[in-house]
């Protein structure tokens, strides 16, 4: 990237993503070295998980781009549309899994085989949250963007749910993580509810005004095979930059949180 083409606001962001994902990855490295996952088959499916979902955090704040708008910042085949999505496909599904076998593990140590049950239902909305991503990239239509957004905070409602369970069911370290967990849930389900679902039903509401019109699956494809739009105006950065800076933060040290407490 070329600094005086880019918006120094710009250049700053994107120099700040890339210093936090080599330490989130160092961070990872560190958990990994200190942990033993023979020890017990949580911790060494948590961390294999989160490796994946640090690792595409990295990837993906190196080169960053805003999907429907076919932005990026740095002009790469390696920015593509089609590859990042894929890439982070993957990588929300390892996150969801996490959050699965965190809520499971803390019902088995507060004997709660209800909770452990119902773990398994947490993943699901994020995974059913990623057709409907799909769709949104691949047609244009924020509009599903938006129900993939709600289908997140669903499973993150569940989850406090079932982790407001375990805190009243159990003791000590148990329940210190479920209210951690508890408070960032709802934490996280009432920034959906009131920026990211909102930002993404205005985006729907100003192409319809402007008489967008929306490509089929087939032609949405090729699309974001092909086409970048390259931008390093801070203006055209800084809405979803209150998404992907948390996404790529909160998100990974969360990940790395859950493999860090499997451990026995």
């Amino acid at each position: 990237m070329s600094a005086v083409s880019a918006d120094p606001r710009a250049l700053a962001w994107w120099r700040a993503l890339c210093v936090l994902s080599g330490a989130n990855v160092c961070l990872w490295l560190a958990v990994w070295w200190h942990i033993d996952p023979g020890l017990h088959s949580y911790a060494a499916l948590q961390v294999a998980l989160s490796g994946v979902y640090v690792l595409v955090c990295a990837y993906r704040s190196v080169l960053p781009r805003v999907d429907l708008e076919r932005l990026v910042l740095v002009d790469t085949p390696l920015s593509s549309i089609i590859l990042g999505r894929t890439a982070a496909t993957v990588a929300e599904i390892c996150f969801a899994i996490q959050l699965g076998l965190l809520v499971h593990q803390l019902g088995e140590r507060a004997g709660l085989p209800g909770v452990q049950i119902a773990a398994w239902g947490v993943p699901v909305f994020m995974t059913l949250a990623q057709a409907f991503c799909w769709h949104s990239v691949l047609t244009l239509n924020h509009i599903t963007q938006a129900v993939e957004s709600l289908l997140w905070a669903a499973g993150f409602s569940m989850m406090a749910v079932l982790l407001a369970v375990v805190a009243a069911h159990s003791s000590g370290g148990a329940r210190a993580t479920a209210i951690v967990g508890l408070l960032g849930s709802v934490g996280f389900v009432t920034y959906v509810l009131t920026i990211d679902a909102p930002m993404y039903l205005r985006r729907y509401r100003e192409c319809r005004a402007n008489g967008q019109c929306y490509l089929n699956l087939a032609s949405g494809a090729r699309d974001a095979m092909r086409r970048r739009v390259p931008s390093r105006q801070w203006s055209a950065w800084k809405e979803d930059a209150l998404w992907l800076t948390p996404y790529f933060s909160l998100g990974a040290w969360f990940s790395i949180g859950m493999a860090w407490v499997a451990s026995p």
